[in-house]
């Protein structure tokens, strides 16, 4: 008799379950759909055209990656 309270009370909680669900379907059924946009590179091709602290930065990773490789082979294993 245990096993049959268990199951009512499982098939009115999936029951439950499943009209919040419907309920938020039908709310985000009336939103307006956004496209997906996609990524078109070409947007933002020279966008850091004569911008000093973006040549700055772009310096700064030269130099760090430079002095990465150059220091680990001059010290050897």
């Amino acid at each position: 008799m245990g096993r049959g309270c268990n199951a009512i009370g499982v098939t009115q909680t999936l029951e439950r379950r499943v009209e919040e669900l419907e309920k938020k379907v039908a709310e985000l059924g009336g939103q307006p759909v956004h496209p997906i946009r996609k990524k078109d590179p070409w947007r933002t091709f020279g966008i850091f055209r004569s911008d000093a602290d973006f040549e700055a930065a772009a310096k700064l990773g030269r130099d760090y990656r430079r002095q990465q490789t150059y220091d680990k082979e001059l010290a050897g294993p």
